[in-house]
């Protein structure tokens, strides 16, 4: 597979030099750099060339090393995250996940002792020893122990304090607070909507008024923004449409407008994604968006045979070309940038997406919104599509599928569902 590369695509400022259009202009100069070490030198001319893909490589390996040697002790200069702690576990056993590493019983038992002590007796986790309790943090570490597996990590869990928890940051706008006295926006929808979803105990109270504050949160460009008024972003894009699938109701948003907004945030020289209007290309948007493209794909409700709406080969190309450090291990936001564990999970997430086509056949879609029951069928649903695979590069490149909506792979997420809706749920009816 070639492409061809092209300085004839990189931005152009219509000569009004800004801060932003300079910046631009230094990130295009990296990403060019690294693409043209790519050219099939019988194609190479002034404007550029055709890239051979073939040579693309997954530095599986090394990405591993790096978040083994994470696991087994940080500096101290991360002493700043201190209330990411649960982040921490859900980064690195997912990236090991994904990459299709053993994850050891003894790491698994570590991390549920860890999650454990940061649970909170009054319901929900904090991020860090004695802190508040935060839906951020909740939803890290009920990750974290859908990766775990097995029954002493689910039975970790306080459910019946979580729920109680989560019922306390409801604000009666419909949002979610983050923590007691905190901020408001879809970030604290879609964790709340995540945990509880998971956990089997979504009710009428819990879910009362979400969908309706995501649909205002939708912009004129098309959008989601953290709240009504605000610009839309990559994230709370995200963030918002994965809510309103676990509830049903994506068709709230125009959809024509979203889809304009998102295929405007892939960009033509680099090929990954920016989060904003006029903001660079960032790996972590490799999830985003990437992921908010499944989504989306399914609520225009467009089958496999009608293909993605991004191009999946340009995604790839920017991760496995510019966001993989080849020194250390890891992976970046761009060239120039150091790795970390937050980048390297969200760029291995979005490269799953973009290899593996995961929907919902239109003909298939459950319709029914208002039984409890029909989350985890409307959640296990997805599913990757084989004859859709799309590998850059080496086929060793290849990496396990995820769920687009709890970006983590289907085999943990099936045994942490068929556990938790074994249980009672706390209602038959979400209306």
């Amino acid at each position: 597979m070639s492409h061809v590369f092209s300085y004839d695509f990189r931005y152009d400022d219509n000569e009004c030099e800004t801060e932003t259009s300079v910046a631009q202009a230094g990130v295009e100069d990296l990403v060019g750099d690294i693409y043209l070490n790519f050219v099939e030198p019988g194609t190479l001319a002034q404007g550029g060339g055709a890239i051979d893909d073939s040579r693309h490589k997954l530095l599986r390996a090394k990405h591993e090393q790096f978040i083994r040697d994470a696991i087994n002790g940080l500096s101290n200069s991360f002493t700043l995250l201190d209330a990411s702690q649960p982040w921490f576990s859900f980064w690195c056993l997912n990236s090991l996940d994904i990459l299709g590493c053993n994850i050891s019983q003894q790491l698994r038992n570590r991390v549920v002792d860890k999650l454990s002590r940061l649970q909170c007796p009054s319901g929900g986790f904090c991020g860090g020893s004695g802190q508040l309790p935060h839906l951020a943090g909740s939803y890290g570490a009920i990750m974290a122990l859908v990766l775990v597996g097995g029954n002493a990590a689910f039975e970790s869990i306080d459910r019946p304090g979580m729920y109680s928890w989560l019922m306390s940051m409801k604000c009666p706008d419909g949002a979610f607070a983050m923590h007691a006295g905190g901020e408001v926006d879809v970030r604290g929808i879609y964790c709340a909507l995540v945990i509880a979803s998971l956990l089997n105990i979504m009710t009428p109270e819990l879910v009362k008024g979400a969908a309706e504050f995501i649909a205002r949160c939708q912009t004129c460009e098309g959008g989601i923004g953290p709240y009504p008024g605000v610009e839309a972003h990559g994230g709370y894009t995200l963030c918002g449409l994965a809510a309103l699938d676990i509830l049903g109701k994506t068709d709230l948003l125009r959809l024509d407008r979203l889809a304009r907004w998102m295929s405007a945030r892939q960009l033509a020289f680099e090929g990954g994604f920016n989060g904003r209007t006029n903001k660079l290309v960032d790996g972590c948007y490799s999830y985003w968006i990437g992921g908010a493209f499944s989504i989306l794909q399914k609520a225009l409700k467009r089958s496999r045979a009608d293909g993605y709406i991004y191009d999946r080969a340009a995604l790839q190309r920017y991760i496995l070309a510019c966001c993989q450090d080849r020194r250390s291990g890891g992976l970046r936001d761009k060239p120039g940038k150091s790795p970390d564990l937050y980048h390297t999970m969200y760029c291995l997430v979005g490269l799953s997406l973009s290899q593996h086509y995961a929907g919902v056949e239109p003909n298939e879609q459950v319709t029914d919104i208002t039984s409890v029951y029909s989350v985890p069928v409307r959640m296990m649903q997805w599913g990757a599509m084989p004859a859709s695979l799309l590998v850059l590069g080496l086929r060793s490149n290849v990496v396990k599928p995820v769920h687009p909506v709890y970006s983590v792979p289907y085999t943990p997420l099936a045994s942490f569902v068929k556990y938790f809706y074994a249980l009672p749920p706390l209602a038959d009816q979400l209306v």
